[in-house]
């Protein structure tokens, strides 16, 4: 009787596999809609073969945009960023009248910043990312993605300015503060929305201090301990340190 049960559901697996495998010679409809459903239930590796097929034996037909935007799409959805790449941008520079072209647009953007290294390495990618994104909120202002697009640009932004903080980290450790303060001023000026404003602020004070700028170092200190930040103890305390030096100074 198990035994039975076995080969019973051993040839229900079997058949389930004959029906999603793709056959030769299928026309172009067949095969799109053959590996639409694919994609819509989630089986991303059998949609990519499909949709690769109908793109090289039917590139004339009336399903090839589709079916390229689709193509595009499983990798995404697979999180093959990459690969999703180089597909997003064949669809965007090959059918520029396509209804897809804004979410194509969109996560073209998304996926080259997920396929970015860590903020220590090169980020050519990050700012292709940021690149594209920028582009994508002046182009489609309609879009269904503008906030998530929005999120995307914030993030590049916050990775590209750590990137530049811990370079002006670096260079304040071995003190070439002059180069360390040209860091933090441009990442002042490039990305003035991310999350280390206050700590570039902080650290732009302190190589102020450095390099004879007391005037500028007061400034940003002041303007730091204003607001209630993460850094607004230590400008508090930069402060007190500076007023002490210039009481001790007259005294003298």
């Amino acid at each position: 009787m198990k035994i039975r049960i076995t080969l019973i559901l051993y040839s229900l697996f079997l058949l389930s596999c004959t029906k999603e495998t793709i056959k030769q010679n299928m026309s172009a409809e067949d095969l799109f809609e053959f590996s639409k459903e694919a994609f819509n239930k989630k089986k991303y590796n059998l949609a990519i073969e499909g949709f690769k097929m109908l793109v090289f034996e039917h590139p004339g037909s009336e399903f090839i945009d589709d079916g390229q935007f689709y193509l595009g799409e499983s990798f995404f959805n697979s999180k093959d960023y990459e690969n999703a790449v180089v597909e997003y941008r064949f669809f965007i520079q090959n059918f520029p009248e396509s209804p897809y072209l804004d979410d194509a647009n969109y996560k073209l953007g998304f996926s080259y910043y997920k396929s970015s290294p860590s903020y220590y390495l090169e980020q050519t990618r990050t700012e292709e990312a940021l690149k594209i994104i920028e582009r994508f909120l002046i182009r489609f202002p309609e879009s269904e993605w503008i906030e998530e697009a929005e999120e995307v640009k914030r993030k590049c932004f916050d990775k590209l300015a750590k990137k530049e903080l811990e370079n002006a980290k670096l260079y304040y450790k071995l003190a070439h503060f002059r180069s360390a303060e040209i860091y933090l001023e441009d990442l002042l000026e490039s990305y003035p929305s991310s999350i280390h404003i206050d700590e570039t602020k902080y650290r732009l004070g302190l190589c102020y201090l450095k390099t004879e700028k007391k005037d500028e170092a007061i400034e940003i200190f002041q303007e730091l301990s204003e607001e209630e930040g993460a850094f607004s103890d230590k400008a508090e305390k930069e402060l007190e340190k500076l007023s002490k030096k210039e009481r001790a100074t007259i005294i003298e």
